[in-house]
C-alpha cells in the first residue's frame, strides 16, 4: 500500500482548511476523532497553560532554569531550613519571579518551609516548562499544605498540578485537581478565584475536545471578571472565550475577543501575554481562512519569543500555527502561482520541525503529536520515507494521549454538575439502564441544587462580612481622627433620661468598652505572632464561645474577622506611616508568620497587594 493511501486509513486531510480525522475502529478502539488539529491544540491549550497561574504567584514570567536558582533549591533540600529557605526565594526575586523578597523569620517552622520553597519551586519548572520536576516538588508540597491551614496556596498547587497534569496527557489527574482547586475556591468565596477556577475547567473540556461544555464556564468566569473591575482578569477570561469560539467554529467572535484581550495585555504593559493574544486571534483567523493576516500576526509573535527566550512552550505553539497557516497558503498557492508552493512548504516543514524539538523535550506530547501530523502533511510528496516515520510517531503519539484522556472520565466529572454525559450502547438492558440513570440524574439534580444554594448563601454571607470589615475600619479611621481633632469641653449638665434608653446607652457603653479592651489586647498580642480567637478569649478570661458571640453582638462581624480587620487596620497605618519597612517587617509587627501570608490576607480584604496600596 503507498504511503498516502496507508495515511488515509488513519486519517482524511482536508486540504481547504487543515481539517483532519482518523477512525480508530480497525484497531479496535470505536472511536472518532474530528477537526483535531484546528480545533483542539494550536490554540487551545495556550490559555489553560500559559494564563492560568495561580493566584499568589505575584509577576511571574516565563522564564529558564537559572543555575543558581537550581543550587539553591538543591542546598535547601539538603538542609531545610530558613537561611536556606530565604536563599532559594532571594534568587527568585533576583529573576523578578516574585514581586517581592519573601523572608522567613527565625522561628518560622520546618514544615511551613517545606510547603512553601517546594510549592514556588514547581511554579519555577512549570513556567520553565520542566513538567517533570513540577509535579515532583508539587507532590512534595501537597500533603504539607494539606495537613496546614493556607488554603489559598493549597489550591494554588493544586492547580499546578492539574494545568501540569494536562501539559502531559494526563487529563484524569487533570480533573480530580481542578475539582479540588474549585471546591477550595468556592469554599474561599472569592470570586476572582472562583473566576479563575471556571478558566481551568475551560480549557481542560477545550483541549479535552468538548468546546460545548466548556461554554457555561467560560460565560460565569466572564461575568465574573467583568463584575471584578480587574483588567488582567478580564484579559484571560477573554482569551480563553477566543479559545471556545475558535473551537466552535464562530471563528469572528474568536477573533474580536482575542483582539480585546491582547489591547488590555497592551495598556497593562504586559508584552508576552499580548503575544499570545495576537497568536489567539492568529487562530481565528485560520479559522476565517485569512491565512496572510494570520501568517504575519505569528510571525510578529514568534520574533518575540525568540527575541525574549525563555518562552518555549509560547514558541512552539505559535510554530506550530503558523506551519499550519504556511500549509493553507500553499494549498491556495496551488491553485494559483504554483511556484511559492514549494517555498511555502519547506518554510511550514521548518516551523513544525523546530516545534516537534521543543515539544519533545518538554515532554509535551499533545503538541509534538501535532507537529509530527503537519510534518507528515510536508513530506508525503516530496520525502515519502521521511513522512513515513513522522506517520508512525504521531501514531503511537495519538495512542498513548487517547488511552489517558479517555471520555469517561470526563463525563464522570461533568456529570458531578448536573450534565448528562451518559452515552450507554443501546443493548437488550436499554430499559434497565435507562430507570438507573434517571434514579442517578435526579440524585445529581438534588445534590447540585443543594450545592447551589449553598453556594449562594456562602458568597452573600461573605460578601456581608467584607462590607461590615470595611465599614468598621471606616468608623475606626473616623474615631481616630475625631479623637486627634478634640478639645476639652466643660462637662454639659446631667439630664434624666428615659429608663429604656438609659438602658441602651448602657449596653451601647458596654459594647464599646469591650471592644476598645478587645483593640488593646489584639495590639498586643500582635508582635508575639500569636493572634487569634482562643488566645485573645483567654486574655479577657472569658471563654472563646463566649467571645465570639460578644463580638458578633457587637459588630456583626465574626470573631476571627474582626481580628483580622484590626490587623488590616494596623498594617494600613504602619504601611502609610513607615514607607521605608520592608514588608516582612509589617508582617511580623501585624503578627504574621511570613510576608506571603501577609501579602494573600491584605489582598483578600482590600484587592490590591500591599505594594500596589503604598504605591497609591
Amino acid at each position: 500500500m503507498k504511503l498516502h493511501e496507508l495515511a488515509k486509513e488513519l486519517f482524511i486531510f482536508d486540504k481547504t482548511r487543515c481539517l483532519w480525522a482518523y477512525d480508530l475502529g480497525k484497531c479496535g478502539k470505536m472511536c472518532n476523532f474530528a477537526h483535531y488539529m484546528d480545533k483542539n491544540y494550536c490554540i487551545g491549550l495556550l490559555a489553560l497553560l500559559m494564563l492560568l497561574l495561580p493566584m499568589g504567584s505575584g509577576a511571574q514570567k516565563p522564564t529558564e532554569v537559572n543555575s543558581e536558582t537550581l543550587q539553591a533549591l538543591q542546598h535547601f533540600d539538603k538542609q531545610q531550613d530558613v537561611k536556606s529557605a530565604n536563599g532559594f526565594f532571594a534568587t527568585l526575586h533576583q529573576q523578578e519571579f516574585t514581586d517581592e523578597k519573601i523572608l522567613f523569620p527565625a522561628i518560622s517552622p520546618q514544615d511551613t518551609l517545606k510547603a512553601q520553597v517546594w510549592y514556588w519551586a514547581a511554579e519555577y519548572f512549570y513556567a520553565a516548562g520542566n513538567y517533570q520536576e513540577a509535579e515532583l516538588y508539587a507532590m512534595q508540597a501537597l500533603p504539607l499544605l494539606k495537613n496546614g491551614d493556607d488554603e489559598t496556596t493549597l489550591a494554588d498547587c493544586l492547580n499546578v498540578l492539574a494545568i501540569n497534569s494536562v501539559r502531559q496527557g494526563h487529563y484524569p489527574e487533570a480533573i480530580g485537581y481542578a475539582r479540588q482547586v474549585y471546591d477550595l475556591d468556592v469554599k474561599s468565596g472569592d470570586e476572582e478565584r472562583i473566576s479563575m477556577s471556571l478558566n481551568t475547567l475551560a480549557g481542560l473540556y477545550i483541549s479535552a475536545r468538548q468546546p460545548q461544555e466548556a461554554e457555561k464556564y467560560v460565560v460565569k468566569g466572564l461575568e465574573m471578571a467583568r463584575r471584578s473591575g480587574l483588567e488582567h482578569r478580564q484579559a484571560i477570561v477573554e482569551g480563553m472565550a477566543a479559545e471556545m469560539y475558535h473551537a466552535l467554529g464562530r471563528d469572528t467572535l474568536a477573533a474580536d475577543y482575542a483582539e480585546t484581550a491582547y489591547h488590555k495585555e497592551v495598556h497593562m504593559g504586559r508584552p508576552h501575554k499580548a503575544m499570545i493574544r495576537l497568536s489567539q486571534k492568529a487562530a481565528a483567523l485560520i479559522g476565517l481562512k485569512r491565512y496572510a493576516e494570520a501568517e504575519t500576526a505569528l510571525t510578529t509573535a514568534i520574533d518575540y519569543f525568540r527575541e525574549h527566550g525563555g518562552q518555549q512552550q509560547s514558541l512552539a505553539i505559535s510554530l506550530n500555527q503558523r506551519g499550519k497557516a504556511r500549509i493553507a497558503l500553499a494549498h491556495e498557492a496551488s491553485g494559483a502561482d504554483k511556484s511559492h508552493e514549494p517555498q511555502l512548504l519547506v518554510l511550514a516543514k521548518a516551523d513544525f520541525r523546530e516545534a516537534a524539538g521543543l515539544l519533545a523535550e518538554m515532554g509535551d506530547r499533545y503538541g509534538e503529536m501535532h507537529a509530527r501530523q503537519g510534518l507528515y502533511e510536508c513530506l508525503y510528496q516530496s520525502q515519502p520515507d521521511s513522512a513515513r516515520m513522522e506517520l508512525d510517531r504521531f501514531v503511537a503519539l495519538r495512542d498513548s494521549l487517547y488511552d489517558m484522556a479517555s471520555a469517561e472520565s470526563l463525563a464522570r466529572y461533568n456529570a458531578e454538575f448536573g450534565n448528562d454525559f451518559l452515552r450507554e450502547e443501546v443493548t437488550a438492558e436499554r430499559a434497565v439502564r435507562r430507570y438507573i440513570i434517571a434514579g442517578v440524574l435526579v440524585g445529581l439534580a438534588v445534590l447540585c441544587t443543594a450545592i447551589i444554594l449553598q453556594v449562594r448563601y456562602m458568597k452573600r454571607y461573605r460578601r456581608k462580612q467584607r462590607q461590615r470589615m470595611r465599614k468598621l475600619m471606616a468608623q475606626i479611621e473616623t474615631d481616630r481622627e475625631k479623637t486627634a481633632s478634640e478639645a476639652p469641653v466643660a462637662e454639659a449638665p446631667v439630664s434624666e433620661t428615659p429608663a429604656g434608653q438609659d438602658g441602651r446607652q448602657q449596653a451601647a457603653t458596654a459594647d464599646t468598652e469591650f471592644l476598645e479592651k478587645t483593640n488593646a489586647i489584639i495590639h498586643q498580642l500582635m508582635p508575639g505572632g500569636q493572634v487569634d480567637t482562643a488566645r485573645v478569649a483567654a486574655e479577657l478570661c472569658i471563654s472563646t464561645s463566649q467571645f465570639r458571640r460578644k463580638i458578633s453582638a457587637a459588630t456583626g462581624l465574626t470573631a476571627a474577622n474582626y481580628i483580622l480587620t484590626i490587623r488590616m487596620d494596623e498594617a494600613k497605618q504602619l504601611l502609610a506611616q513607615y514607607p521605608k519597612y520592608t514588608m516582612s517587617e509589617i508582617a511580623q509587627r501585624c503578627g504574621f508568620a511570613d510576608s506571603a501570608h501577609f501579602a494573600h490576607a491584605f489582598k483578600r480584604i482590600f484587592s490590591i497587594t500591599p505594594s500596589e496600596y503604598t504605591k497609591a
